[in-house]
């Protein structure tokens, strides 16, 4: 199973978008995956999770659900400040390493601007790498993204389309 993961909690964001144009083209090669959206975590999952704090069952759950029941995992990340949001980071923070170690994972950045998370994409890589995950080199950037979502949310810009199709195929065989 893969995990496609909505690294931002912020409320009507357009990061949710691409993951359900990532979900459509997974269901297209009949892919078995899961949706994990940060905003669903509990409010209080930094400060009690499986690492620190009071263990919290609800982040407990979702770790269990999400992330030990996939074999691979694909973090769609906005840019946010030149980087990836802090949640994303406190979420894998949150989780043991033992749980992360040999996941396969994929990246596909998100940005207003013209890099497409490149550098939250490669930050994301190097906490990867530290965790022992394999990932996947062929990284999605996603520059102008307003551009691409139609007037009811949807992702609808073509190439881009393709393109993440390209990385399901590689990853597929990953």
């Amino acid at each position: 199973m893969i995990t496609l993961i909505c690294g931002t909690n912020r409320p009507e964001n357009v990061t949710s978008a691409v993951v359900k144009a990532y979900s459509e083209l997974l269901k297209k090669r009949n892919i078995d995956h899961h949706i994990l959206h940060l905003e669903h975590l509990p409010k209080d999952f930094v400060f009690n999770n499986d690492v620190i704090g009071n263990r919290n069952p609800d982040f407990s759950r979702i770790v269990k659900e999400a992330i030990d029941g996939a074999d691979k995992l694909v973090f769609i990340a906005p840019e946010y400040n030149g980087g990836f949001p802090g949640v994303l980071k406190a979420f894998i923070d949150g989780i043991w390493p033992e749980v992360l170690k040999d996941k396969k994972v994929a990246f596909v950045g998100v940005a207003s601007g013209r890099a497409g998370n490149l550098r939250g994409m490669d930050q994301l890589t190097n906490i990867c790498h530290y965790l022992n995950m394999h990932v996947l080199p062929f990284k999605v950037p996603i520059s102008s993204i307003e551009k691409f979502i139609d007037k009811n949310g949807a992702m609808t810009e073509e190439n881009t389309l393709n393109v993440l199709d390209k990385q399901i195929g590689l990853f597929e065989k990953f």
